[in-house]
Formats: C-alpha cells, sequence, structure tokens
C-alpha cells in the first residue's frame, strides 16, 4: 500500500519565467545565467555563496519570491510536457515517507554523501521541498481514464520552455478517487533519489507531521522515456586498445550508424564507429545491463576506471544528443572517445529495484526532464 494525499501547494504567477531544469542538471554557465533574471527560480534551489552561505541566500531568496507565488487549497496536480515527438504525464502529489522506509517506494540507485547533505540543508534552510521526485508505476488503465478525463479541462498553466510545452490541472474533485487507485501500486524512483532521500532524513529530525511527506510526479510506466546515457573517455594510452578489447568483444567498423541493439556497444574512436558485442553476456540481473558490461569488461580492465563518479577522465553526456555532437567531443574538442549505449529499459530499472538492487551509476536519462518550480512542497 502506499499513501498519497494532496497538499497546499505554493506555485507561481508566472511559471514560464520562474520554472528552470532539476538543479543537477544544470550547468554553472546555465546557472549564471539564469541568475540575470531576479524572477528565476534558480536563487533557490541554486544561491550563490560558499559553505552555510549559500543556504541562507536560498532562505532570503525564497522569502523573497514566495511574495509573489499563489497558495492553493489543499490539491493534487497533474502535469504534462512535451513535443511534437514525444510526451509524457503524471500527478504531483505527496506520498508517504513511511512507505519509502518500508520499500514500497522503490529505489534503483544509492545515495552519495556529499549530494545528500547538500540536499538535506538546502530542506532545513527552506522547510520546504522544492524539486519533484520522479517515480512511475505499472501501468494502469483505470489511473489513465481519469488522467484524460482532467486533460479536457482547462489547464492553470500551458507554456513553452525548453523546446517543450508545459501544461498543469489542478485536481480537487478526483482526489479521493486517486488515493484509492494508488493505494496497492508500487512505485518506482526514476529520478530523484537524492531529493527523496534527503526528505526521510529531515523527516527523522523534523516533529512536523507535513514532514512524512514526499512531493512527487507519479506516472505510467508505458508513458515515459529513457534515452541514452552515454560515456566520454577524455584520454586512452593503451598502445593495444582494439586488441584488448577484442579479448571479451565481437569487434567491426560500422559501415553505417544505426541505433545500438541490447547488448550492443557503440564506440566512435579515432574517427570510426565501431560495434563491440560482447561474447558472453552475465546472468545476473545488474552484471547483464549494458552499462555494467561496459563498466566491467572495458571501462575497470582496460581502462583503469574503477568509479565513474569520480574518475577525471570521463564525463557522461545523455539525453536526445545528435552523433555529429558525439564525433565533435573527439574530432574538434580532444576527447579519446565515446561509448555510446542501448538506453536501458523501464523494465530492466523495474526489475533490478524488485530485486533490491542498485544499478551502476547514470544508469538512466528520464527525458524530457520534469521542470522546477512548478509547484512547492511546504512542510510547516
Amino acid at each position: 500500500m502506499v499513501k498519497v494525499k494532496e497538499f497546499e501547494g505554493l506555485r507561481p504567477l508566472n511559471p514560464e519565467e520562474f520554472c528552470t531544469k532539476p538543479y543537477d542538471v544544470i550547468s554553472e554557465e546555465e546557472a549564471n545565467e539564469l541568475r540575470k533574471n531576479p524572477n528565476s527560480v534558480i536563487h533557490i534551489i541554486l544561491p550563490e555563496g560558499e559553505g552555510e552561505a549559500k543556504y541562507e541566500n536560498a532562505k532570503k531568496a525564497f522569502e523573497r519570491l514566495r511574495k509573489k507565488m499563489i497558495k492553493d487549497e489543499p490539491s493534487m496536480y497533474l502535469y504534462q510536457e512535451g513535443n511534437e515527438e514525444f510526451s509524457h504525464r503524471g500527478f504531483i502529489f505527496c506520498a508517504s515517507l513511511r512507505d519509502y522506509e518500508k520499500g514500497l517506494i522503490k529505489k534503483h540507485e544509492e545515495t552519495r554523501e556529499k549530494p545528500l547533505q547538500d540536499r538535506i540543508k538546502h530542506i532545513e534552510a527552506l522547510k520546504t521541498q522544492t524539486g519533484l521526485v520522479w517515480t512511475i508505476f505499472k501501468k494502469n488503465d483505470e489511473v489513465k481514464k481519469i488522467m484524460d478525463e482532467i486533460m479536457e479541462r482547462d489547464a492553470i498553466y500551458s507554456f513553452k520552455k525548453y523546446g517543450c510545452f508545459h501544461k498543469m490541472w489542478k485536481i480537487k474533485d478526483e482526489i479521493d478517487e486517486i488515493k484509492e487507485l494508488f493505494l496497492p501500486l508500487s512505485l518506482y524512483i526514476a529520478d530523484g533519489h537524492h531529493r527523496i532521500a534527503s526528505a526521510w532524513h529531515y523527516m527523522k529530525k523534523s516533529g512536523e507531521e507535513e514532514a512524512s511527506y514526499v512531493m512527487i510526479f507519479s506516472a505510467n510506466d508505458d508513458e515515459v522515456r529513457i534515452l541514452p546515457y552515454n560515456r566520454i573517455i577524455r584520454k586512452i594510452d593503451n598502445e593495444n586498445f582494439i586488441e584488448e578489447i577484442e579479448k571479451e568483444f565481437e569487434v567491426e567498423k560500422m559501415d553505417s550508424v544505426e541505433e545500438p541493439k541490447k547488448h550492443e556497444i557503440q564506440m566512435y574512436w579515432r574517427n570510426a564507429w565501431w560495434r563491440l558485442v560482447p561474447k558472453e553476456v552475465p546472468k545476473d540481473i545488474v552484471k547483464s545491463l549494458d552499462v555494467s558490461i561496459l563498466q566491467d569488461k572495458i571501462l575497470e580492465p582496460i581502462l583503469g576506471i574503477k568509479d565513474v563518479r569520480k574518475d577525471p577522465n570521463i564525463f557522461f553526456v545523455g539525453g536526445n544528443v545528435s552523433r555529429e555532437e558525439y564525433e565533435k567531443l573527439v574530432d574538434e574538442k580532444g576527447n579519446a572517445a565515446v561509448f555510446y549505449l542501448h538506453a536501458t529499459s523501464i523494465e530492466e530499472l523495474e526489475a533490478v529495484a524488485d530485486a533490491g538492487r542498485n544499478m551502476p551509476p547514470k544508469s538512466t536519462w528520464f527525458d524530457p526532464k520534469l521542470l522546477t518550480g512548478l509547484v512547492f512542497h511546504l512542510l510547516e
């Protein structure tokens, strides 16, 4: 059973100006540009300052900007975003952190201490949840039916940003029905492991009832999209690089570029695309993931990259990025190679989470990213 509920959402008058991408996919260059706008949520989610000063700056920015925001009666919301190619939709409501504690809201990734502490301090300063935890549940036709009915009404928000349209509806009449529908469902965290973990840590410190709930976005698992999360290698010094790969993979140059199939890794190296097919695929649910095969058979044993989060010789590019852009990273930007992967599937994510296991870091890139700033959850 997963308990969900309505909340008194705090939301902006002008979401197009206010909202941004999630804090963890905004580069420092983007953040500096956004800070030129005094009405942007960037001042709340990624404030300037060092050490404790930045959390105090976040609090000051929140106190300033909330005067221009609307506080709703207890509500739920339906949010849709997308473009002509693809769109997704989901409910925004609160879910019980006790259910997260019990494992009914399932994770597939471990948190890291530094970003976790950052988000804990951020919640402590604001006493507010500002970002959405993205969850999915297995396809439910009754939930889809309610969503369809709500979308026939007028939206409270309808605007375009970051190449996507964004629509949001406020829900009052269907709240009890939605609560009933979600009681038997398991939720899987798609994106936002640090956000939900920090909310749980804050709940342990706080005596407030509202702090025992976390604001989430929840979508049918057949209405979301995972794109590749690819690896870029800065330097390769191995003299026999291809020969070393050939010990574990069937290797061939590609005559034409096509999207990789499952258990097929593509590599751009020395002005050519190469197809790497493992000679043996492990049967283990985590070891058989393409990101694991790449890590266990190439990155660590051949390139010496043990911890992809810390090693300076690797970085990541996720999302809808053209092959030409990847080629430029090597041909023009001075990097050594691109490893281009088949995207992790929803079914793989759910299977790993059901087994109580964790995927390697940077295994999934859900796209498009949910906007931050559409609505806040006040904890006091």
